[in-house]
């Protein structure tokens, strides 16, 4: 097999120098409509060269959305990003070249929240960004067979030994697949990683190809962050789907047990191996940096994760009322907009105390939770049954039942959380919240603007998401208004609820949903109902709440 020649050359030596955004490239040269599946069943060669797997047909490993949100979707080859501001003939901004991140860490720890909210974030920007979950090649190698020999990174089985080295190569492989075949710039392996020679290896194989490795190791000295992260996984992974919560929650703790002996915390070793990496303790709590060497696109990942958290609750999105005035006029609540917010009040807390309520698991049994170190690494005790194993029922300090509104400065808006405000509601009025400006064709009808602006109609027409009117903002305008928000919003473990005109929905919606740019123009909010976003460490979900009448 011949060596790798990196395939971003002409790049370096022909400059890096940004065209404007387009959403159907030239056809001319190597670029192709062909996808690949990231995944191939022959062994890869990851230091000699890379397999590409684009012919075989198969759905990538990666997807465990099950068409839910678009975080683990393909990404289009003409995919233009709803806050990407630029776009290269390489198709990888900030001159960042290729990265691979690596997680690290004992299970629980949020590796796997980290690396999908990661990914949904770098794409927003317009970094073609994928996640790479190990487990997921575990499950389609292994079937429902989760022996936890399986787990830990030297097994004492020669057949557990040999799966545990084909799976890591098939989903290295896919990367290397990804970065040469389908341009990507970012690739995150969300996997234990838990020696140091392991890690050592796999930055010597992506140094060899010219792409830059930095590790994030995530670590939990705070026991209730563990428990509640082993209370979701057991509810909501993968591996435990069709599985009893109790089951589930048990496995999921005895996996803990077995892996935390063999994880060893990136240390003096790493440090003289010369990696690069991140230290996220307690989710954001404290971030500590060693063989620091990043540039634009590493630090904005630093960034990220100083406003990260993990994320159990929802986003929920209500239309404001009369969305069809003109831009400037900004009149109070007629009768009919009052009774608009009583129903929307009754109806969202109506449902948050139903949904507090089917959540809950029947339990007296308390907890009893120690740290232990075990080669360096945080670890949790659980308390055991007559089995040894912990105690399923048990659940961690719930700490996300705070409730915040945010609204846009229109009187409108303000006025609709008139009934939310004496529940005690937090009400955060944000004039990023403001809609789009529609310019001077504010308070046409499409009939009037197609005869009065045909040129300019006919440009909207073919990318309604970055076109402005005279006067006017985009789509992406509004997207990159609402950045601090969204930073905001990661930064909170509460429920939101979003009051605002459509076209400001529809851009936070989607970035929670990792819709497409080309889709947000299109997107649906009426009066009639609530959209909730929720949150879990896989992929987010939406729902609609049809927002009842309370004469």
């Amino acid at each position: 097999m011949s060596a790798i020649v990196p395939d971003d050359e002409g790049e370096i030596f022909n400059g890096f120098g940004s065209a404007p955004i387009q959403r159907n490239p030239s056809q001319s040269g190597k670029r192709t409509k062909k996808r690949w599946s990231f995944h191939s069943n022959v062994k890869p060669n990851l230091v000699g060269g890379v397999i590409d797997s684009r012919a075989s047909g198969q759905r990538r490993m990666s997807d465990v959305t099950g068409g839910i949100d678009g975080v683990h979707a393909q990404i289009d080859p003409y995919h233009i990003s709803p806050a990407q501001l630029y776009s290269t003939e390489s198709g990888r901004l900030f001159h960042a070249g290729k990265i691979c991140i690596a997680l690290a860490g004992l299970p629980g720890r949020g590796k796997t929240h980290l690396s999908v909210s990661l990914t949904r974030y770098l794409r927003w920007l317009g970094v073609k960004t994928h996640s790479f979950h190990l487990g997921d090649y575990r499950r389609q190698n292994g079937g429902e067979d989760l022996h936890h020999d399986l787990f830990v990174p030297t097994p004492d089985s020669a057949k557990n030994n040999e799966f545990r080295r084909k799976i890591v190569d098939e989903c290295l492989n896919d990367m290397l697949n990804f970065f040469k075949f389908d341009k990507g710039q970012v690739a995150i392996y969300d996997a234990v990683n838990a020696l140091p020679e392991y890690r050592k290896d796999l930055e010597e194989k992506f140094r060899e190809l010219n792409i830059q490795t930095l590790f994030i190791e995530s670590l939990v000295t705070d026991d209730s962050i563990v428990l509640k992260n082993m209370e979701q996984a057991a509810r909501l992974s993968p591996d435990y789907i069709n599985w009893d919560y109790r089951q589930a929650y048990r496995d999921y703790s005895e996996r803990i047990r077995i892996l935390t002996p063999y994880y060893q915390e990136m240390n003096e070793v790493d440090n003289s191996n010369g990696l690069s990496y991140i230290k996220f303790i307690n989710f954001g709590e404290r971030i500590e940096l060693y063989n620091s060497n990043y540039g634009y696109l590493i630090n904005k990942v630093v960034f990220f994760l100083m406003n990260s958290r993990i994320k159990s609750g929802s986003v929920f999105f209500a239309r404001c009322w009369k969305n069809s005035l003109d831009y400037s006029y900004d009149p109070p609540l007629d009768a009919t907009g009052v009774q608009y917010a009583k129903n929307l009040t009754e109806t969202i807390l109506e449902y948050r105390r139903a949904s507090e309520i089917s959540s809950g698991v029947t339990s007296g049994v308390t907890t009893g939770v120690n740290s232990a170190a075990t080669s360096g690494a945080s670890s949790v005790a659980m308390t055991p049954t007559n089995s040894g194993t912990a105690d399923p029922t048990v659940r961690a300090p719930k700490d996300s039942t705070s409730f915040v509104v945010w609204t846009s400065a229109k009187k409108r808006t303000i006025q609709t959380t008139q009934f939310l405000a004496k529940h005690n509601i937090p009400i955060r009025n944000r004039v990023q919240l403001s809609q789009k400006n529609p310019g001077m064709v504010g308070g046409m009808s499409q009939e009037q603007i197609k005869e009065q602006f045909p040129t300019e109609y006919e440009q909207f027409l073919k990318d309604p998401y970055h076109h402005r009117f005279s006067r006017a903002e985009s789509y992406h305008d509004l997207a990159i208004k609402i950045e601090p928000l969204i930073l905001e919003m990661e930064r909170m473990t509460g429920d939101i609820l979003i009051i605002a005109d459509d076209t400001v929905l529809k851009v936070f919606y989607g970035y929670l949903m990792s819709c497409s740019c080309y889709d947000i123009p299109s997107l649906n909010f009426s009066t009639d109902e609530i959209i909730e976003i929720k949150f879990n460490a896989y992929s987010n979900t939406a729902n609609r709440i049809p927002i009842k009448s309370y004469d």
